[in-house]
């Protein structure tokens, strides 16, 4: 595992434990669909969030949100539109959220509605 790769992964690790405190749930890690991938899709009441996991070691890398760019999101609903209808979820309540995670000090900042889909 490369270091980028353990660093995604601590970050997700923590994304979902700060998802799980504020009530959700797990559906489903890393789905992959259309050559294109979901970090956590997750359940929250009744609404079915698809959650980008953006990790960064330094502030001198900016925010994550900045790396959720238009082709990002394209590329997340059109993985969410498989999912959601291998699912029979294309009449739910569906969302898009960003969760950044600054290592090493840990702090997780959750984005709901990120963009809209």
């Amino acid at each position: 595992m490369t270091e980028k790769t353990a660093r995604g992964a601590e970050g997700e690790k923590r994304a979902l434990l700060h998802l799980q405190k504020k009530g959700y749930e797990l559906l489903e890690r890393n789905y992959r669909a259309q050559r294109c991938e979901i970090d956590l899709v997750m359940q929250h009441g009744e609404t079915t969030v698809f959650v980008e996991v953006k990790t960064r070691s330094s502030p001198l890398f900016g925010l994550g949100r900045e790396a959720v760019t238009g082709k990002k999101q394209q590329n997340l609903i059109k993985a969410a539109t498989v999912y959601a209808a291998d699912h029979g979820l294309l009449e739910a309540s569906l969302r898009f959220d960003v969760v950044e995670v600054a290592l090493p000090s840990g702090k997780v900042t959750h984005i709901e509605n990120a963009f809209p889909a």
